[in-house]
């Protein structure tokens, strides 16, 4: 057996190499593959070795991790040598390791006096009779008491369970963290009345407290001391306003009343239009009255004739073509600029 994934594996004989030509065996010019567990031949990496003309390989220690190793060392136009090595389950040379054994092979007359030795300087000589127990940790103390009259005696331990029955004195501090009943407790220090904790309350400066989103900042405050202020019967704030901010007064704010009463006062769209109408009317017929005027005027003349005005800014005027068979003006054109 081959010791399995030795740190220093033994070389293993192969064969000889021999050429097929003339049968000369071969001593040089060889290589060698492996293959483990039946698997994919692969090149060697260990180290090959000849002793008249027989050729070993040794290998690497990983090539010799398995179950079983083949190794073939080969030449061109040569028979090459091959062996395979099974491998035993320990990595030391002269060792075997029993995967198991059938039932009753090892039999009385099998073990030598030593071993029974061995076995049994392992084993427990305990007398239950007469030996006495240390317990560590009883979990299971049924038909275990106390001896009657002795108690406990003086013990210092943590108790994890429930004390009953009651305690004649503590000798250092006890913490309790929860004491579901506080009867007979009172506290060392009066505490305040209903009266002491209304008046620190309300008389209590705002200035700190109007943390965002807090009651105390949301609460409405007065800057002096004007705290008083008159609800109507209809449940509104009656009040003075001295001053709007700006863009207070809106369309929706302003009601129908307040608007006719500021129009009341000014001149309405309405109104400006009848006006305009009336200057509209006024700027035209302005150049026909000029031109009745200019018309009128005595030692006309027979040929073309042009009068002007200017009224505010605008001039007004008439163009004649000239007089016609009975001496009458004719041909009038109007123009404003």
């Amino acid at each position: 057996m081959y010791a399995r994934n030795s740190a220093t594996p033994r070389p293993i004989t192969v064969g000889s190499v021999v050429l097929i030509a003339d049968g000369t065996v071969q001593t040089t010019g060889v290589s060698a593959k492996i293959r483990k567990n039946g698997g994919t031949w692969t090149a060697a990496s260990g180290s090959t070795s000849v002793e008249e003309g027989v050729w070993s390989y040794t290998p690497t220690q990983g090539e010799t991790d398995c179950e079983a190793l083949e190794v073939l060392i080969y030449k061109a136009n040569c028979y090459q040598a091959w062996q395979e090595v099974i491998t035993t389950a320990v990595a030391t040379f002269g060792k075997v390791q029993a995967a198991g054994l059938d039932a009753n092979t090892v039999t009385a007359s099998a073990l030598a006096s030593d071993a029974v030795t061995e076995i049994q300087s392992g084993l427990s000589t305990f007398d239950a009779g007469s030996d006495t127990v240390t317990v560590g940790t009883n979990n299971d103390k049924t038909g275990y008491s106390l001896t009657a009259g002795t108690g406990l005696g003086n013990q210092t331990a943590n108790i994890t369970g429930n004390l009953s029955g009651s305690v004649g004195s503590v000798t250092a501090g006890v913490t309790v963290t929860t004491n579901n009943d506080k009867s007979g407790y009172s506290l060392t220090v009066t505490p305040p009345t209903a009266a002491a904790i209304a008046d620190a309350v309300w008389d209590e400066t705002t200035a700190g407290h109007t943390t965002a989103g807090t009651y105390g900042g949301r609460i409405v405050r007065s800057i002096n001391s004007n705290v008083s202020v008159q609800i109507t019967g209809s449940n509104h704030i009656a009040a003075d306003v001295h001053e709007f901010q700006a863009d207070v007064l809106t369309s929706d704010a302003t009601a129908a009343s307040f608007v006719t009463e500021v129009q009341n006062g000014l001149a309405t769209s309405a109104a400006l239009a009848v006006v305009d109408g009336i200057v509209d009317q006024l700027k035209s017929r302005s150049g026909y009255t000029m031109s009745i005027l200019a018309g009128a005027i005595s030692n006309a003349q027979n040929a073309a004739e042009a009068y002007t005005i200017t009224l505010d800014g605008t001039v007004y005027g008439v163009t004649y073509s000239g007089l016609d068979s009975s001496g009458n003006r004719t041909g009038a054109t109007l123009t404003e600029t």
